[in-house]
């Protein structure tokens, strides 16, 4: 067989191997993601090897229940949160939903709820290896007050990629942040 033959398969193996590496990449958070939420309504972006982190927080006077039933209304959160144009679905556990945010009008983001423990947290994400968003929203009673912190984690073998074109998230969570808080203290 002449050797030229070979090279189809040589160069299949060299993109599957290339493939590989970029899917198993290492995704390492920065030392400061092992820090506690700051509750002062400032986001922080926080930024490591595959990994970016926005997250907020607040304290609300406002019991959970009331901190919750804002959260997971979703025919609802549009008329308090000033990030989000619509949300189709019922957010509960294992449910689907879709969501338009104002920072991308022209996109419609599915996400699943994969945590969904009432009262205290809720998560959703959509994506895979290659690009995954996952935002988890946590809450803490201390009496009539609720700590709420909100953190999305956004990482995946294309996020060096991806990076440069996504927009910064810290306005957005810090105007999430000031809606829920003046909602449920209304």
């Amino acid at each position: 067989m002449p050797w030229y033959f070979w090279i189809p398969l040589v160069v299949a193996g060299l993109a599957s191997m290339v493939a590989l590496s970029v899917l198993t990449a290492k995704i390492q958070p920065p030392p400061s993601a092992a820090e506690s939420i700051t509750l002062d309504g400032k986001a922080r972006k926080l930024e490591g090897e595959r990994y970016i982190e926005y997250r907020v927080g607040c304290t609300i006077n406002a019991p959970p229940e009331a901190v919750w039933a804002l959260l997971t209304n979703a025919t609802n959160l549009p008329q308090w949160n000033s990030t989000i144009i619509s949300v189709e679905g019922t957010i509960a556990a294992g449910q689907r939903i879709k969501l338009k945010s104002k920072l991308a009008p022209d996109r419609v983001f599915p996400l699943v709820i994969s945590t969904f423990e009432p009262n205290r947290r809720l998560v959703w994400e959509d994506g895979n290896k290659i690009f995954k968003g996952v935002r988890t929203f946590t809450l803490e009673s201390s009496g009539d007050t609720t700590t709420v912190t909100m953190a999305e984690v956004l990482t995946g073998a294309f996020l060096p990629q991806i990076a440069p074109k996504l927009p910064d998230f810290t306005p957005s969570f810090e105007l999430f942040a000031a809606d829920l808080k003046a909602a449920a203290q209304a």
